[in-house]
């Protein structure tokens, strides 16, 4: 009884492993090239390229610009005294 169980065993084994490294081959080679590692590290990488530094500088210093404008434009606000209205005769 135990050498049928492991007759079975053998054979199912011998007809599984083939079918699930076929099905994993036929799915790693779906008509696309393998990438690179260097391709596959790039998203881990957590350095910006030269193109990519120089427009984050750029838009920080955007950024900082338009903030010192609002800025000064609400100390201008504040700094102007309001108009004073004249008072209400009173009869």
């Amino acid at each position: 009884m135990l050498r049928i169980c492991l007759q079975f065993a053998l054979r199912l084994l011998a007809v599984l492993l083939p079918l699930g490294l076929g099905a994993c081959a036929d799915t790693m080679t779906a008509g696309q090239p393998l990438a690179s590692s260097a391709v596959l590290l790039r998203d881990y990488d957590k350095t910006l390229t030269k193109t990519e530094q120089k427009a984050a500088i750029d838009e920080l210093k955007n950024d900082q610009e338009k903030a010192a404008k609002q800025e000064g434009a609400t100390q201008q606000d504040a700094a102007a005294p309001a108009p004073a209205t004249p008072a209400a005769k009173q009869d």
